[in-house]
C-alpha cells in the first residue's frame, strides 16, 4: 500500500504560510506609515525657517485710521 502525502491543509504549512503572508503585510504597512511620518517630519524642519520669513505679518491696528469713519453719540 503507498502512503499518500497529506497536503498543505492537512500537513497545517498552509496557516502557517497565511499567517506569514498576514505578517508581512502588516510589517511592509507599518514600514510605510513610519516612512510617511519621518519625511514629514524632515520636510516640516527643513521648510519652517522659509514659512516663517515668508509668512504674512500682522496688521498694526492704528486708532488714527478710524477717526471720522464713526458717528459720535451726542
Amino acid at each position: 500500500m503507498r502512503k499518500l502525502t497529506p497536503t498543505l491543509t492537512q500537513s497545517g504549512l498552509l496557516a502557517v504560510l497565511l499567517q506569514r503572508q498576514r505578517y508581512q503585510i502588516t510589517q511592509l504597512a507599518l514600514r510605510r506609515a513610519q516612512r510617511k511620518h519621518m519625511r514629514a517630519a524632515l520636510w516640516s524642519t527643513i521648510t519652517w525657517p522659509w514659512q516663517a520669513l515668508t509668512a504674512p505679518m500682522p496688521v498694526r491696528r492704528s486708532r488714527r485710521a478710524f477717526v471720522g469713519t464713526v458717528p459720535r453719540q451726542s
